[in-house]
């Protein structure tokens, strides 16, 4: 279950061929350089770095190049953003970087997702067209702009995480449990990636803000199983019954092997009883090795929420810190505030964010993919970026 707070995709590296002269560099500003790489004559070698090339052929470049034009349509012009650039394509607009060395040579480029241009009914069109199973939700001020499949339970993968956010935010509030309270990592709850808890040592101290903001901001899955026990099972049961008994990280990755195949059937057939008890069967079992997990789409074992249903979950869970520190495809500096989780697995994706704008308005955009087969995550990124980016633009 990887973390959707990377979601973009990079080329970067290093240093020359042949030397340029003085005057020439200094023509070549990052601009010019990228206008001339975006027409279909391209750059020479001797425009990149002999590191950067060593790395990336140009004709890999080429091929990147061609591939943006390809699919988003005609170079429309550059526009200066930031530290760094957007490309205006016909079809839509890509962030970008590239860094110079002295003598003009790229040594650094960056392409970002694409947000794809058009309507928010025109982009969640596109959402809606994709194969497989998606759901999508767009809220502005407490009402329904889009709702397809909103009240569809789909897989949702570490987005789940939000329920377990609520359960001990629930227990903070109750008394049971203190955000400031100092709790060692049990190898008990160590899980596999995402994440970095798995490789600390035994015993290290942490407060369970420190878990919280662990589990959503780097989706951290040994985090999350210590908030499930250290919350309780039953506490994240009663966020959303429809998921209980509600699974730790661990026990999905137990299931998912091959050898779990018969118990993947048993569990998709099963009810919360039959669920209670197979996974007292494998409670002893040591964590299973990553190469022993499937490559196939297993998501029968799972966690299931409706896109509302995550809503409502963002809406809780709003002002907290753990859910303003990753803020996935939204523009953190567009809105007033955010609230960011995603999950994935094969065959499962889903972006879940909650904005306010400047004005203070409050908007939520949920959109999950399932599909039983590998899902290509630019093609939900893009269209959604897109939706994000139109509700920006209403203020």
């Amino acid at each position: 279950m990887r973390p959707y707070h990377g979601l973009t995709t990079a080329i970067a590296l290093a240093a020359t061929l042949l030397t340029l002269d003085t005057a020439q560099a200094q023509t070549m500003t990052p601009q010019t350089t990228l206008e001339s790489l975006l027409t279909p004559e391209g750059l020479p070698a001797d425009r990149f770095s002999p590191s950067f090339l060593a790395q990336l052929p140009v004709t890999q470049v080429q091929g990147v190049v061609a591939g943006l034009v390809a699919k988003h349509g005609p170079l429309q012009r550059i526009d200066p953003t930031g530290d760094g650039f957007t490309l205006r394509f016909g079809k839509a607009n890509v962030p970008t970087s590239i860094t110079l060395d002295k003598e003009g040579r790229i040594i650094g480029l960056w392409f970002g997702a694409a947000e794809t241009l058009g309507s928010i009914a025109d982009l969640a069109g596109e959402i809606q067209a994709l194969p497989g199973r998606t759901a999508l939700l767009v809220v502005s001020g407490g009402k329904d702009i889009i709702a397809h499949a909103a009240d569809q339970p789909l897989a949702i993968g570490s987005a789940a995480k939000l329920a377990v956010l609520v359960a001990v935010q629930n227990a903070v509030e109750q008394g049971r449990l203190r955000w400031d309270q100092v709790v060692p990592l049990d190898p008990a709850w160590k899980s596999l990636p995402s994440g970095q808890l798995q490789d600390w040592p035994d015993g290290t101290p942490l407060t369970l803000a420190t878990l919280a903001n662990l589990m959503i901001s780097v989706s951290d899955n040994t985090a999350t199983d210590a908030l499930i026990r250290i919350a309780g099972r039953e506490a994240v049961d009663e966020v959303s019954p429809a998921n209980a008994p509600f699974l730790t990280t661990r026990e999905l990755f137990t299931m998912k092997t091959t050898a779990k195949a018969p118990m993947r059937a048993e569990w998709a057939a099963g009810d919360t009883g039959t669920r209670r008890a197979l996974l007292e069967r494998i409670a002893s079992e040591p964590l299973p090795p990553a190469a022993a997990i499937l490559s196939d789409v297993t998501h029968e074992v799972e966690w299931f929420f409706t896109a509302r249903e995550l809503c409502r979950l963002l809406d809780q869970t709003a002002a907290l810190p753990s859910v303003a520190i990753n803020p996935g495809l939204a523009d953190a500096k567009a809105w007033k505030s955010f609230a960011y989780k995603g999950g994935s697995e094969i065959g499962v994706l889903n972006l879940s964010t909650r904005v306010v704008d400047k004005a203070g308005l409050v908007h939520c955009v949920v959109a999950s993919w399932n599909d039983d087969a590998p899902l290509d995550d630019e093609k939900l990124f893009a269209p959604y970026r897109g939706i994000l980016n139109r509700l920006a633009e209403r203020e």
